[in-house]
């Protein structure tokens, strides 16, 4: 993780007109806990807030924190962040404040490398199932993402957490089963596949077996010894 200086302002808790009134100045509402603090609301400007998140680290970027009225900075990072689906803002967020001696568990972004053999071989696509794995770590060893090599992946096989080597520092949390990605056949494979089966069933042409053949002979061959006889 990087570090980020952000500046918020302390304010009393307010009504929900009261953080309406905020965001409509382009001020976002938050709370800031941990660390026995009590919970400490405040405001920070939506220009100040959306900088800080688009750093190397993102939204696991080590926020030092200076608040009026305090002398030394404080340690946070995001908790959560509420976000208005329609408008695509974000209207209040949660900081926690971190000790930097202390192991924090934290969610970190997957990045998917290579082009999987099951892509180039046999024409199957990649399922991404895991955007982000739970990692603990001390807040200056938190890894800012987790990368994933797929250049071996093959069709119907998966890569899970477990099959993942952390980095020094650090360890995955959560359950080892989890699959972060998958490579599995196409639709379009599947109804290729689908097609040319149908196709080869309906062009099959019965072939006529050799007793066939000789049952149909015997039949001719005794209509003609009955005609024989006869005359």
């Amino acid at each position: 993780m990087s570090d980020t200086t952000l500046t918020i302002t302390k304010r009393k808790a307010a009504s929900t007109r009261e953080n309406q009134r905020l965001r409509k100045q382009d001020v976002i509402p938050g709370v800031l806990y941990g660390q026995g603090r009590e919970p400490m609301p405040f405001q920070i400007e939506r220009v100040k807030l959306r900088s800080a998140m688009m750093g190397e680290a993102g939204r696991n970027a080590i926020l030092s924190l200076v608040i009026d009225g305090e002398d030394k900075p404080v340690n946070a990072i995001l908790k959560a962040m509420e976000i208005d689906r329609v408008r695509d803002r974000v209207t209040h967020i949660d900081l926690i404040a971190i000790s930097m001696t202390e192991k924090i568990t934290a969610p970190v972004p997957v990045h998917l490398v290579g082009e999987a053999d099951g892509i180039k071989l046999d024409g199957g696509m990649i399922e991404h199932s895991l955007h982000e794995i739970l990692v603990i770590a001390l807040p200056g060893a938190m890894p800012t993402e987790i990368v994933v090599d797929i250049t071996e992946l093959r069709i119907a096989h998966s890569i899970h957490i477990r099959d993942l080597t952390a980095g020094t520092g650090y360890e995955f949390a959560g359950d080892p089963d989890s699959v972060v990605c998958s490579c599995v056949v196409t639709r379009a494979a599947m109804s290729e596949a689908t097609t040319e089966g149908e196709e080869g069933a309906e062009g099959e042409v019965p072939l006529v077996g050799e007793g066939d053949d000789a049952s149909a002979g015997e039949a001719s061959g005794d209509d003609s010894s009955g005609d024989d006889s006869s005359e």
